[in-house]
């Protein structure tokens, strides 16, 4: 290869990088270049001293107020002395400056203190400078004039020079160099007098380059390149963005290729996308406009072909086995046909989902691959009849191992193991055939290039190169180490161009094509810098400022020194967030230097970043030690073995410190006692309360236990009190004029009616404690009320020979309360007074008003109540006058609890110690007006456990209204469910003379006779075993053959809500045990007599007019479908019960029972009838014939219509028909 290109020559071909103002540096004029012991470098200017590390620059100047500042800011030199401490020479003549380290500021001392190796060099002022150096075999000095950096070769003698260079980047940049010196890592740093700081690293890059330079016409035509390719000479082909095609040489001499309308065989268009040299030698050039070749032989461009396909532009050509070129463009992929010589266009719209192909691409097996700019890859096969046909799809977001980056692809390249590689929009990928899988790069971390991928290829030694917006990759596919090159490497630029990227066969130098001309390779020549970087830190920041040394931050210095001359670091709570800035001195690619770190302690893993990452940052740090490490690698991936440490201490706040937790300790100690105390102490309480929670229970349960003993005693009593009062009735009935038995009778009836009110209070104190008891006030004549309860205890009074009296202070007293309630607590109190009270003695009810309340005492004088049952006397079960057999216990606590409801308080008084004057006083005191937000009203009917007290109403008045009772159209059955024989035979004793009497034992009997017999009316205790009177009826009401059936239930329960409850099941009566039999008797004639008018009604209808019915009860519905259904058919002769029990959903039977109870008629009697009323409608019309009328009423034989309804109507169909129109015409007459 000719120098033109490749050479090296023997010299270093140094490349410089500059560092100016832009940069940081105060002033562009240099004066003096040293690096300290520590490795920072440091740059004397006319405007501050600066130290350098790499990255950022710290000046320092003069402060008027600091002695230990710099003395003057115009530097003039900068020497290190064999201690490694800096001297610094200022325009102040007679004084010097000497660095000290360990405070990070100066120390001003004469010139005669300036060590005697420096004093020749510090101060230049008047004397040029006189430097040079040697390297390996090449020695660098500056010529007389200090404008020109001259290089020499020492073995040959030969020279080069490095002055300025518009068109060269790397060039030094000033025409005059003020300073030259060459650190320990090989670096050449200039100093300049008006442009800053040139460096560059001695150890030559192996990147040259082909760029543009306006001055030369023997170089690029231009500098953005979007293809590169070789012919078979050795000459390099580039495509331009616009400017044509270059032509370099292999003799150096370069040769432009442009579109000309003057000339046939020019470019057509000057936009290359672009260029490719076939296996035969042809340059083929695709440019915005088509398709052109070169011919080596003719040396003559040829334009191919004219297809329209191509005239949107060729951006890649691949070719394949038999020597065809295919294309990709901005309309799919076309080829061109070497044996025909012509352009064969394939239509893919079906199959490519993005027509525009930027790049193609034939692999080993011959498939073609057509990398798209938003679809991603289409894989083909070229099929015998000149068609492709698509294999498979690769493409991003597909959800599988062959899931792209990006659907963006910009190259497409096979290594020499049939790797696919792909450069997409996103990364760089692989896809390998063998596992059917597509590894994606970018994924890797962040050293792996992200973005598009320009170009991929691969060298001779099986490493993948990448070009990319931050530079060129080498890969090594086995171990996936990455390197990347970048412009600090000598790259023409960091940003290459889409597919700008070749790899010559025959030199296995590689070229890439940028922005800013070509970059070009041989990658052997690659060497890796084995230095590692050593790194420092460079700052401290707490609340995000900046430390400076002996700095006061929260009343305490933090660095003594530098931060990177100190081994650790305190800090306390205050300082809630840190930073630490860090520098490797590696100054040969500062840029390409990478970092690691980690805070031990806080961190798990390493934290690993470039050179622009360079501040490790934390707050809220917890109180501990913690050690803070950080290590760097060169460009080149070389990384330090020993990391950079810094111990960083937080102390806790004064409440977290060592002391605090032992007062804490001690305080939780205390609390702990405390708290064992007290739950000690919680404990044996708690045991106490659940001891005597245990008796309360026991006490509430034993007491539950009477209550529910005595109710349901009492619910057992009330059936045969029914077999007793009402049996007295009938006798009182049937006794005559016997005056004895009457008396025995009535003495018979009082007792029972005593029994039912003990039973009745038994009940009411259970409803009470169940919170079912409610007052129902009215104003009431108090003094009527208690002559009334003391009347009823006369007969008693009279046969104990006691005087039972009555007084008051008034004749009338009127007061709102619940009459019931109050009667019940007088009953109960002179009940107790006259059992014990012994004969000759008197009991007297006494009632005084004293302002808003009343006064009603019950005072006795009998045996007196001992003064330790004063305190019991009232609670439940309890007796105080035990000496006397008999009670429940229950009589005075109920009657408080009835005083207490009506806002009043029940007391008593009694002496019963002494011989003489024994007295016992129960008082009742009652407001006379009751607040109404105190005391809660019932609106609901009154308790109707009293309806068996009717002894007052004759019998034979009763007996005479029954008799007075219409009689019933027929004899009607009743069923009589009742678990008790006795009353159950009672009953049907009762009622078998005036009905059909059918008997069941409980509810499931019941049903069974209900649905066989179905009665005209159900009788039913609701206290039954297997099934209740209460779902019993439920079940009736709900069955469509039975729910028509009255249904009355008898039950022991007197509460309100139960009688609700079996309304609101359906039953139509409900009468309370023990009951009068006459009163049931009038209640069953009544339901029964009910029903037999509804039928009668309808019966009688003349127009029945079912449409028109709005059915409410079930029952009602049922009979409006019958209906419905008849009128529909009543013109059929052939209508049959069949037809109409299908349609309604009942069997021939049910129906039967159901219509007979519901409107009296059989099926065929109301078929029959409604035809016959029908028929009365049409004859009303006078629209018809007789005959007509009767087909149209279903009658297929008149005559048989005329029978039937004179039958029924009493007249013949015509003489109806005739009177109907004479009773007409009077009418419209009259009129």
């Amino acid at each position: 290869m000719s120098i033109g290109l490749h050479s090296h020559a023997q010299f270093l071909q140094l490349k410089f990088d500059h560092i100016t103002s832009e940069d940081g540096l105060p002033q562009s004029t240099i004066h003096g270049i040293a690096k300290d012991k520590h490795g920072f470098m440091w740059f004397g200017t006319w405007s501050g001293l600066c130290r350098y590390d790499g990255y950022t620059i710290r000046v320092y100047r003069y402060d008027a107020h600091n002695t230990r500042s710099l003395i003057n800011n115009r530097v003039h030199n900068i020497l290190a002395d064999k201690n490694g401490d800096l001297w610094i020479s200022t325009f102040d003549e007679q004084y010097l400056c000497r660095y000290r380290y360990e405070t990070d500021d100066f120390e001003r001392l004469p010139m005669t203190d300036c060590p005697p190796e420096l004093k020749d060099k510090i101060n230049r002022r008047n004397h040029r400078l006189q430097v040079s150096f040697s390297y390996q075999q090449t020695r660098w000095h500056l010529d007389n004039l200090s404008t020109t950096l001259v290089e020499t070769h020492l073995p040959s003698g030969k020279q080069k020079t490095y002055t300025v260079d518009a068109g060269n980047p790397w060039s030094i940049n000033d025409a005059y160099v003020s300073d030259i010196f060459l650190d320990d890592q090989q670096v050449i740093w200039l100093g300049t007098y008006s442009n800053g700081i040139n460096r560059s690293y001695l150890d030559a890059s192996p990147f040259h380059y082909l760029y543009h330079d306006p001055q030369r016409s023997n170089s690029l035509i231009e500098n953005i390149v979007r293809s590169i390719t070789e012919d078979k000479d050795g000459n390099l082909w580039v495509g331009t963005r616009s400017k044509g095609v270059t032509l370099v040489k292999k003799n150096g001499q370069y040769q432009h290729f442009q579109h000309n309308l003057q000339t046939a065989h020019s470019i057509q268009n000057n936009y290359i996308k672009k260029v490719f040299c076939d296996s035969e030698g042809y340059v083929w050039i695709g440019s915005q406009s088509g398709l052109d070749r070169y011919d080596p032989r003719r040396r003559i461009i040829e334009q191919i072909g004219d297809s329209t396909a191509l005239n949107t532009g060729v951006y890649g050509m691949a070719e394949d086995a038999d020597g065809d070129i295919w294309l990709a463009t901005w309309n799919g992929v076309s080829k061109f046909n070497r044996r025909h010589k012509e352009i064969e266009t394939y239509d893919l719209s079906s199959v490519l989902t993005e027509q525009h192909v930027w790049t193609i691409f034939i692999d080993s097996k011959g498939q073609i691959w057509a990398g798209t700019e938003g679809a991603g890859i289409f894989i083909f096969s070229e099929a015998h009849e000149g068609q492709l046909k698509l294999i498979r799809r690769l493409h991003h977001g597909s959800q599988t191992a062959t899931s792209l980056s990006d659907n963006r692809i910009y190259s497409i390249f096979e290594d020499r193991e049939n790797q696919i590689w792909i450069g997409t929009g996103n990364g760089l990928d692989c896809y390998a055939p063998q596992t059917d899988s597509v590894k994606q790069f970018a994924q890797l971390g962040s050293l792996w290039p992200k973005g598009t991928i320009a170009g991929v290829t691969e060298d001779n030694n099986g490493f993948i190169w990448a070009s990319h917006k931050q530079g060129i990759s080498r890969i090594n596919k086995k171990t996936l180490d990455i390197r990347t090159f970048s412009k600090q490497d000598g790259l023409q630029s960091n940003e290459f161009a889409d597919g700008a990227v070749y790899r010559s066969l025959y030199t296995n130098r590689l070229y890439f094509g940028g922005n800013k001309g070509i970059n070009h390779f041989s990658p052997d020549s690659i060497r890796t810098n084995k230095t590692p970087p050593k790194v420092v830190l460079t700052e401290l920041r707490i609340l995000n400022q900046p430390v400076e040394v002996n700095q006061q931050v929260n009343g305490r210095v933090v660095l003594a020194k530098p931060l990177y001359l100190v081994p650790s670091i305190a800090l306390t709570h205050e300082d809630k967030s840190i930073s630490i800035e860090f520098s490797a001195l590696h100054f040969a690619n500062p840029a390409g230097n990478q970092y690691a770190y980690m805070l031990e302690g806080f961190d798990k893993d390493w934290i690993y970043g470039d050179a622009d990452k360079r501040v490790a940052s934390y707050s809220n740090l917890a109180p501990g030690d913690y050690t803070f490490k950080v290590k760097a690698s060169n460009s080149d991936g070389v990384w330090a073995a020993v990391p950079t440490e810094l111990s960083i201490s937080v102390a806790p706040a004064l409440w977290a410190s060592t002391e605090a937790y032992v007062l804490y300790t001690f305080i939780f100690i205390l609390l702990l006692y405390a708290f064992y105390y007290y739950i000690t102490r919680y404990a044996k309480l708690k045991s106490k309360l659940n001891y005597e929670a245990i008796l309360h229970e026991k006490e509430r349960e034993l007491h539950e236990s009477k209550v529910q003993f005595f109710t349901n005693i009492s619910h057992e009593i009330k059936t045969p009190l029914t077999l007793i009062l009402s049996p007295i009735q009938q006798l009182k009935t049937w006794g005559g004029e016997d005056l004895r038995i009457h008396e025995q009778l009535k003495t018979m009836e009082t007792n029972g009616q005593h029994l039912l009110k003990t039973v009745n209070q038994l009940l009411d104190i259970r409803r009470f404690e169940t919170g079912n008891e409610e007052l129902h006030l009215e104003k009431t004549e108090l003094l009527s009320l208690i002559q009334k309860v003391v009347d009823s205890f006369s007969q008693q009074a009279r046969q104990k020979k006691i005087r039972l009296k009555v007084a008051s202070s008034q004749p009338e007293m009127y007061a709102t309360l619940d009459a019931d309630k109050i009667e019940k607590v007088l009953y109960n109190l002179l009940s107790n007074a006259l059992k014990f009270t012994d004969s000759g003695n008197m009991v007297k009810v006494r009632i005084l008003q004293h302002n808003e309340h009343l006064n009603i005492d019950v005072i006795d004088n009998g045996k007196g109540i001992p003064p330790e049952d004063l305190e019991r006397i009232f609670k439940p079960f309890l007796q105080g006058r035990s000496t006397v057999p008999g009670g429940t216990g229950l009589g005075l606590s109920y009657s408080k609890t009835l005083v207490e409801m009506h806002g009043g308080k029940l007391t008593v008084e009694s002496r019963a110690n002494t011989k003489r004057n024994k007295l016992t006083i129960f008082r009742i005191l009652l407001p006379i007006a009751h607040d109404s937000t105190t005391i809660t009203v019932s609106k609901e009917v009154a308790p109707t456990h009293d309806h068996a007290d009717t002894s007052t109403t004759s019998a034979t008045t009763r007996q005479a209204f029954v008799e007075q009772l219409p009689l019933l159209p027929r004899k009607c059955t009743l069923l009589l469910v009742e678990d008790n024989d006795q009353m159950r035979s009672y009953l049907a004793q009762f009622f078998r003379s005036d009905y059909y009497i059918l008997e069941a034992p409980n509810g499931e009997q019941g049903l069974k006779l209900a649905s066989r017999h179905v009665p005209d009316l159900i009788i039913s205790d609701v206290m039954m075993p297997e099934i209740d009177g209460i779902s019993f009826t439920r079940q009736v009401k709900s069955d469509i053959l039975l729910r028509h059936i009255p249904v009355i239930l008898l039950t022991a329960r007197t509460w309100v809500e139960y009688e609700v409850e079996g309304l609101e099941t359906g039953a139509d009566d409900y009468m309370v045990k023990p009951f009068h039999l006459p009163i049931l008797a009038l209640k069953v004639r009544n339901q029964l007599l009910t029903r037999f008018h509804i039928q009668e009604k309808f019966q009688h209808q003349v127009s029945i007019e079912p449409t028109k019915i709005d059915p409410q009860s079930p029952d009602e519905v049922l009979l409006h479908k019958v209906l419905i259904y008849i009128e529909e058919h009543v013109q059929d002769s052939d209508l049959k019960i069949e037809n109409i029990c299908q349609a309604i959903g009942l069997s021939r039977a049910q129906l039967y029972r159901k219509m007979k109870a519901l409107t009296g008629y059989s099926m065929n009697d109301l078929i029959k009838e409604i035809r016959l009323k029908r028929a009365q409608q049409l004859l009303q019309d006078h629209k018809f014939q007789i005959n007509e009328i009767a087909y149209m009423v279903g009658f297929s034989d008149p005559e048989y219509f005329r029978k039937s309804f004179k039958a029924k109507i009493g007249c013949s169909p015509s003489a109806y028909a005739k009177q109907h129109r004479s009773s007409v015409d009077s009418s419209q007459d009259s009129t």
